[in-house]
């Protein structure tokens, strides 16, 4: 006799069952269920054949590809092993371990019983080491069930640890911890000598210059080296993976307010060249948001999209919802979409190909994000520039010299064991994408960009394009705050290359736009009056103006570089004359910094909601 415990549970089994394939005792037992539950066994032998050709179970296929639904085959499941299905869950016991039960689709009820709602055919391998006697005094119930339950009961608890469990094992980096002691004092002293330096110039003055400069020097020259790395020629891609060996995928795809878009989203994960019985899709619905909720009860979703109810709590962020997700995820792999993404049909298998090939510590794939509503308006062409220079040049230059990436709020391809391993996401900061990319390469892991592209809907009016550069802007001062409370952890975790590229690029995100417009604008000035080039000029003001010369020169020339090949590459030359109004688009940036400090004061955690479905020039949507 052998043994099997699960949870404190034991039964008993006779041993001859254990040199059974369990591979074939799963898919015998489940045809055996399927075909007493009505299929005809000429449907249920092409059903096993492209199971095998998978390598899933029948039962797994047929309910991806919505042959049958979840709750009819598990209440014939039920049936067939002699066992209770439970429409209506009784309360689970108060000392159930929640985290595990999500995970394992195993829990003890209030009365004593066990309820199990096993995925991926698992049931079938584990009800075989069962007595009969034992049968009985099991609840067998649908995985989506048993969800629900369990958020149904333990929601306050899981709403805490989606927005605490970060703070709690590691509140170094967490932006909810805020500015620590020694930074208030740092920025005070420095905020002291720019005002000090402003009035009375001189040598402070030119300090103050001379430091901030050579921040944003290196950052620029980073750039630009990353830009003549993404000259080089792009590697040989990785071989994509037959069906059977694909991994389990995990698809999160947050909401709020997106009721008028939700027929483009489902047209767009549907599209998704990836077997349905190898990934799940979640999408994550705040409690009160009654709109999508109403609209989405419209709709028939495929068997494998599940609506997922976050409860209510604190933060109301996206990385909190998103925190809600990983718990409930059982893929190896994980990725982000937005409402409004249309990501290129074979991009997972793209990913799935790249992590296989990839090192153990490869941890995230970045796709490239592009803008699709070029044409509606100025902001819409600068923004796609700006997004081109990023994804299409600097960050694929910077990926292949092994350099941290901040990423992008969409389109990240994870490892699930790796992203749980560093906590998930930080709740309380806004640009979680970019801290998340930082705090990988902070704790050994590596990030890649992906060779795919999401496309995506830029905000197309400056009413709309404000509010979410102000999130953004505040989120980076929130990722500045997190990762320089310990600076030279920083140097300690990632290297020296590695930790000045961070840290140059925290000063260059967060405080360039606030105060580099207006000292190009002061240059100008002194040009134009002639004081640039007075010899007689103090040599504190002739420094300054040196500093932020070359440094504007610089800039332009790597802005310059990086734009023209991006814009090569996605097709947006006819864009380029656009950049005349980059002054304008550079003040606008400034006015939004300037906000973010404010509201960063007022209110940190606030997420300023971007509205989508707004653009003219979106490709209509094909069945």
């Amino acid at each position: 006799m052998s043994r099997f415990t699960r949870d404190g549970l034991r039964f008993r089994a006779p041993s001859a069952i254990q040199n059974v394939s369990r591979a074939t005792r799963k898919a015998n037992d489940e045809i055996s269920c399927l075909s007493a539950a009505g299929f005809s066994d000429l449907s249920l032998a092409r059903v096993r054949a492209r199971a095998t050709a998978l390598a899933v179970s029948p039962a797994q296929l047929m309910i991806g590809e919505g042959q049958i639904q979840e709750d009819e085959f598990y209440r014939h499941y039920a049936h067939f092993m002699g066992a209770e299905f439970a429409a209506d869950i009784p309360l689970f016991s108060e000392a159930c371990d929640w985290i595990s039960a999500l995970r394992s689709g195993t829990a003890k009820l209030a009365n004593g019983r066990w309820i199990m709602a096993p995925r991926d055919g698992a049931l079938t391998s584990l009800t075989h080491r069962l007595t009969r006697a034992a049968r009985p005094d099991l609840v067998i119930t649908s995985p989506s069930l048993f969800r629900h339950a369990i958020m149904r009961q333990f929601g306050a608890r899981i709403s805490t640890h989606a927005a605490q469990h970060l703070s709690q094992i590691k509140p170094d980096a967490s932006a909810q911890t805020g500015i620590s002691r020694g930074q208030k004092r740092l920025l005070s002293a420095f905020a002291a000598m720019i005002c000090f330096g402003l009035v009375d110039g001189g040598a402070v003055w030119a300090m103050c210059c001379a430091l901030f400069s050579m921040a944003m020097a290196f950052s620029v020259a980073m750039r630009l080296i990353g830009t003549f790395q993404a000259l080089a020629p792009v590697r040989q891609k990785a071989p994509p993976l037959p069906d059977a060996l694909l991994p389990t995928y995990t698809i999160l795809v947050p909401l709020y307010r997106e009721a008028n878009i939700l027929d483009q989203l489902i047209t767009n994960l549907t599209a998704l060249d990836y077997p349905r019985a190898r990934h799940e899709i979640f999408l994550l619905i705040e409690e009160d948001d009654q709109a999508t909720h109403q609209a989405l009860a419209q709709r028939r979703l495929p068997q494998h999209m599940n609506v997922l109810i976050m409860p209510a709590g604190w933060p109301r962020t996206k990385p909190r919802a998103l925190n809600v997700g990983l718990l409930h995820a059982r893929g190896d792999y994980l990725v982000i979409y937005d409402a409004e993404d249309r990501p290129e049909p074979d991009q997972l298998r793209k990913a799935a190909a790249t992590f296989a090939q990839g090192s153990p510590k490869l941890a995230c794939l970045q796709a490239s994000l592009a803008i699709e509503n070029v044409r509606d308006s100025w902001l819409t062409r600068l923004f796609a520039i700006d997004y081109a220079g990023y994804f299409d040049v600097v960050h694929w230059g910077h990926a292949r010299m092994g350099l941290p990436l901040p990423l992008g709020g969409t389109s990240n391809h994870f490892r699930t064991a790796h992203l749980r391993e560093i906590g998930g996401w930080d709740a309380w900061n806004v640009t979680e994408d970019a801290d998340l990319g930082l705090r990988l390469a902070r704790h050994g892991f590596a990030c890649q960009m992906l060779a795919s592209t999401t496309w995506e809907e830029a905000p197309p009016t400056l009413a709309d394009w404000l509010p979410q550069r102000r999130r953004w802007m505040k989120g980076w001062l929130q990722t500045f705050l997190t990762h320089t409370r310990k600076p030279h952890a920083v140097f300690y975790e990632t290297g020296l290359l590695s930790g000045l590229h961070i840290q140059s690029l925290l000063i260059a995100n967060t405080f360039g736009p606030m105060v580099g417009i207006w000292f190009t604008w002061l240059v100008l000035w002194h040009a134009w009056t002639g004081e640039l080039f007075q010899p007689t000029a103090h040599w504190t003001s002739y420094l300054a103006d040196l500093c932020w010369t070359s440094l504007a020169i610089a800039g332009f020339v790597s802005m310059v570089n990086a734009t023209v090949l991006a814009a090569t590459r996605r097709r947006l030359l006819t864009s380029l004359p656009w950049l005349v109004l980059r002054a304008l688009y550079w003040i606008c940036l400034s006015w939004a910094a300037l906000q973010a400090v404010l509201e960063l004061i007022r209110n940190p955690f606030h997420w300023s909601k971007t509205r989508h479905g707004l653009s003219k020039d979106r490709p209509p949507i094909h069945p």
